[in-house]
């Protein structure tokens, strides 16, 4: 039997050399081609999830001798759920094969392919859940006094279909503190990246305190508690601005007739004018070196903060100047020195 003798002595027979080599290549193999690990995927016809995201977990039982493979491969996403109530279906030999084996090179996949329905679970709510949130929310954006304003919901039975669980609440809507009659409010709920936006319709009834005429008041005549009284009524659809005390004496006029019993407005009343036609004035004009003042005679009438055109009784010099108060204007620019 012939075999090959080494330097050290011992002959190795043809066979055991055959053996050898054969073993060497063998684990030769084995470092080039590492034994992947053997993965059963059991995929269920029909599951239901209660989450924005679809995961391997949900709808497949997962063998493997690695506790760790089967982890990872439980929390690899499938996909988006559908909306609470709805269905979706899961391609599983697309998944497999575009989401499982390009990530997993470790691992042998083994499964019997089918179309999975996956159903999002829901919980019906409705409107009146949310109540409480919805009134707390008004009392803190309306500026109408405790007291004098209700809140009446008209949808509290709407409903909608959202995923189960908590959900973060948000109520929106009220722009103007003084809002009455019909107004919207927008309930909007979050479940992870799911937004419910629900409208809410609401009417504001208010009930206050307002001005009201005693008796008819004559174009031009001022307001005073002669002609004028504080009565709370029903102002949900009244269209202006109604006043709720009564002007200062001397200050306001009617802009036209008003008849007894009427709510007063804002659109009633003009300022009395604080310098009227004709009337003497004294003029100031200030910078920052001198202050002057002399007299003069307005020639136009203005309430304070208006600027009107007055005669320096010195020169006969017409000046622009601001009504700072009875009986006195004020000018301010260098060009409307007197």
């Amino acid at each position: 039997m012939s075999g090959k003798q080494y330097s050290n002595g011992y002959k190795l027979s043809a066979g055991a050399l055959r053996a050898a080599l054969a073993l060497f290549a063998f684990a030769f193999v084995c470092v080039a081609n590492p034994v992947k690990k053997m993965v059963a995927l059991h995929f269920i016809d029909s599951v239901m999830v209660n989450d924005t995201l679809i995961r391997l977990g949900d709808i497949a039982k997962i063998e493997c001798r690695d506790a760790a493979m089967i982890a990872s491969l439980s929390q690899v996403s499938v996909g988006e759920a559908a909306p609470p109530g709805f269905n979706r279906f899961v391609n599983t030999a697309d998944f497999v094969e575009f989401k499982l084996k390009p990530f997993f090179k470790d691992a042998q996949f083994s499964a019997s392919h089918k179309r999975v329905k996956v159903a999002s679970d829901f919980q019906e709510r409705r409107v009146e859940q949310f109540e409480e949130r919805i009134r707390n929310y008004a009392a803190d954006a309306i500026g109408w006094k405790a007291g004098e304003w209700i809140l009446t919901i008209n949808n509290l039975k709407s409903s909608w279909k959202s995923a189960g669980g908590p959900v973060e609440v948000e109520v929106s809507g009220i722009s103007n503190p003084f809002a009455k009659g019909n107004i919207n409010l927008l309930l909007t709920t979050r479940h992870g990246n799911r937004i419910n936006r629900i409208p809410v319709a609401c009417h504001i009834k208010v009930n206050a305190p307002v001005l009201i005429a005693t008796r008819s008041i004559s174009r031009g005549e001022e307001f005073d508690a002669q002609n004028c009284s504080l009565a709370v009524m029903d102002i949900t659809n009244f269209a202006y601005t109604p006043l709720g005390q009564i002007p200062e004496a001397g200050t306001m006029t009617a802009v036209r007739t008003v008849n007894a019993g009427s709510i007063l407005h804002d659109r009633m009343l003009k300022a009395v004018p604080a310098v009227a036609r004709g009337d003497r004035v004294r003029i100031t004009f200030s910078s920052e070196r001198i202050k002057v003042s002399v007299l003069g005679v307005a020639r136009e009438s203005g309430c304070s903060g208006e600027r009107i055109w007055v005669e320096n009784s010195q020169t006969g010099k017409l000046v622009r100047a601001a009504v700072s108060g009875k009986g006195s204007v004020t000018v301010f620019q260098e060009g409307d020195r007197i």
